[in-house]
Parts: C-alpha cells; sequence; structure tokens
C-alpha cells in the first residue's frame, strides 16, 4: 500500500491501495507562545473554521526556519520523522515546510504542491516554493488574462503539472428524475463567504432579487458581518447570513433552480471554486462569472451546461430570463448534473490525481545543487 501525507484532508486508511494521512502544523503554536501563528501563517478568507484556511507565507516560513524558533523546529522534527517513508506528500492548500527541509530531510517522497487560492497567492505561498518540489496541482484552468494555469507553470519551470478540480468531498447523489430537477420552489441561492468584494456585489443582487435570492455562508460577528461593515465606510448589508451544516446546504440546494457563483477577482480572472461544482452536482442551473481566457468553458459548456454572466447586470438579466423559462433552465440543470457526475466526482478525481502524483519523474538531484 502506498503511503500518502495529503494536507487539510480527512484521513483514509484504504483508499485504492492509497493510506492516506494528514497533518495538523497549527498544533504546535499554542496561545500565548513567543511567536504567535501569523509569523507561520495569516488567515484566509474570512469566516472559514481558521484550520482549514491557514495560508502559509514564504517569509514567515523562512524566518521561523531561520531563527530556529522552538515551536517550529518541533514541528519540523516531527513532521520529517512521521512521513521521511512516505511515497507522496502533498501540500493541498498551502505549504508550511522550508524548502530546505523538503529537499534534504524528506529526499524519498515524491513532493506535490498545490496552487489553491491564485493568482492572489502565487508569489508569496506558490513560486518561493516551486523549486523544492518535484510537481504541482492547480485547481483554476486560468491565471490571468495573458496565461492559462499550465502556461504559467511551464514559465516558471515546472514540466510536471495537472489540473485537479475543487471537489474535496463526496456529494449525496439521488435518482435523477424529472421531478428531481422540476420540483423546486426557491429561486436563486449563494452559499458563500464574505471575501473580497463579494458583498458588494451580493448587496446589488439581494435589492433586485429581495426574497428570491437567498444568501448563507459562514460570516463573522455571529451573521451580522453585513452591518459591521457601516464601521469601515462599505455599503451596509442589513440582513443577518446564517450558515449551513452540510445537510442543510444539500437540502437547500435541492429545493432551488439557480445557484449563482462568483470567484474573488472583479474581473475575469480564475476558475473553478467549490460551487462551480456543488450547484451542478444537486440539480440546479448555475450562474457563473466568466475566467481569463475563456477558461470556465473547460469545466461546463456555456450554455448548455452552464450560464456565464459578462457583469452583474448581465447575471441580473440572464437569472430574470432562466427563472421565467423553466424548460430552458431544466435543461441546463439536467446537463450540468450529468457532466459532475461523469466527469467530477470526487472519489475518481481523487484516485486519478494520486496516480498522476505517483508516476511523475523526480526532480534530479543535481538541478537543485544551487540552492545548497
Amino acid at each position: 500500500m502506498k503511503k500518502v501525507c495529503l494536507f487539510n484532508y480527512p484521513p483514509l486508511a484504504d483508499f485504492h491501495g492509497y493510506l492516506i494521512e494528514t497533518f495538523d502544523p497549527l498544533a504546535y503554536f499554542p496561545r500565548g507562545s513567543q511567536w504567535t501563528l501569523s509569523d507561520l501563517v495569516h488567515w484566509g478568507h474570512v469566516g472559514f473554521d481558521h484550520r482549514r484556511a491557514i495560508t502559509a507565507g514564504a517569509a514567515g516560513v523562512d524566518r521561523l526556519y531561520r531563527e530556529r524558533n522552538r515551536n517550529y523546529m518541533r514541528m519540523v522534527g516531527d513532521f520529517v520523522d512521521r512521513f521521511r517513508d512516505f511515497d507522496l506528500i502533498i501540500m493541498s492548500t498551502y505549504n508550511f515546510m522550508h524548502p530546505e527541509v523538503l529537499v534534504h530531510e524528506l529526499k524519498r517522497p515524491t513532493k506535490i504542491l498545490g496552487f489553491i487560492d491564485d493568482p492572489y497567492s502565487t508569489y508569496l505561498k506558490g513560486i518561493p516554493y516551486l523549486w523544492a518540489f518535484d510537481g504541482a496541482f492547480y485547481i483554476s484552468p486560468s491565471y490571468n488574462e495573458r496565461s492559462l494555469f499550465p502556461e504559467a507553470l511551464e514559465k516558471w519551470g515546472c514540466a510536471n503539472h495537472t489540473w485537479w478540480p475543487l471537489v474535496p468531498y463526496a456529494f449525496d447523489r439521488q435518482d435523477m428524475s424529472e421531478s428531481f430537477f422540476s420540483q423546486r420552489d426557491l429561486g436563486m441561492i449563494y452559499v458563500g463567504n464574505p471575501s473580497g468584494t463579494k458583498v458588494d456585489r451580493l448587496i446589488r443582487l439581494k435589492k433586485h432579487f429581495g426574497n428570491r435570492f437567498h444568501i448563507h455562508g459562514r460570516w463573522p460577528y455571529k451573521g451580522y458581518f453585513g452591518f459591521v461593515r457601516g464601521l469601515l465606510g462599505k455599503p451596509i448589508y442589513p440582513h443577518r447570513v446564517t450558515s449551513l451544516a452540510p445537510t442543510e446546504r444539500t437540502q437547500l440546494y435541492w429545493r432551488t433552480k439557480i445557484g449563482f457563483n462568483m470567484h474573488v477577482s472583479d474581473s475575469p480572472t480564475e476558475t473553478g471554486n467549490v460551487r462551480m461544482y456543488e450547484v451542478p452536482a444537486h440539480g440546479a442551473m448555475q450562474l457563473c462569472d466568466k475566467a481569463a481566457r475563456d477558461a470556465h468553458e473547460q469545466i461546463f459548456a456555456p450554455g448548455t451546461e452552464a450560464v456565464y454572466y459578462d457583469s452583474l447586470e448581465d447575471a441580473i438579466e440572464k437569472a430574470e430570463y432562466y427563472l421565467s423559462h423553466d424548460n430552458e433552465r431544466l435543461a441546463i440543470a439536467r446537463a450540468g448534473c450529468k457532466r459532475f457526475w461523469d466527469d467530477y466526482e470526487w472519489e475518481t478525481n481523487m484516485l486519478n490525481f494520486l496516480n498522476w502524483a505517483g508516476s511523475i519523474p523526480r526532480r534530479n538531484e543535481t538541478n537543485l545543487q544551487y540552492a545548497n
């Protein structure tokens, strides 16, 4: 059985011949320690569980390593002892191991670096580590208006790379009967956290659609973050936003006609967040923003498996159209749902990714001499 360290994923004793274990670096940085967690990490999108949202910055990791911080070095020692004989080490969110440790102390495992929050994290938490990894995966087929992500990785010197669709858990699959798609009583929903300028967009959508548009997510201040924005001089979202347990989210999606999706960037850039898969997986029609280089079309076909918008005004117009044209909306919802279960189901994609990671060639040690 091949042994895998897959950071930020639940352990699995036997996943198609893979033993998957995880690791928690935060456990080594107790409250009140001389070095705070922010020296190693800074928090991701507001509202995520902190143990799932850590983002290791290269400067902070390097400082901890160079100054031999006691907590950090204890964490490094335990990590090396535990995983030095593993087959794969996959940093599936952000890397927290100093690259010199990866190269010199963890020579046996094949090491894979994830690019998951790009382009915002690329130069802070991706490229500085890339030389110490044997390969990389990306979740967004597009990087920016100039490059698709494979093209960008090639420019950065990474020849071994793959796309791993961001489907982090198994969705409940229902009988795909006609009633599953047609018997829905909610107009449109958005499930997500208030990062970037998303709240400004949601304010405009809520003002237009009113009770036809439902918003849920893990918003700070017990869901009243929309009101607190006023203290920062920003427009107020005058409604409390409640979070959903996994079963509640599933039930809500099963009642929904249109799932609204948007990414962090204000202009077409990245694509492929979790919503892009969970909306069609639950039989709702997806209304999604476009990506740079039209990379969104690589995930779901426009007009047949999902509907894409150019602007918020365009999104409002298209939402109104499909809410009043049931047959067209249902056809797109059915096709998007079929595409998800045919191509993006979690277990198959995980297995394909692990098989790829275990097959790529290792970096030649001579290529790393410059880092010694």
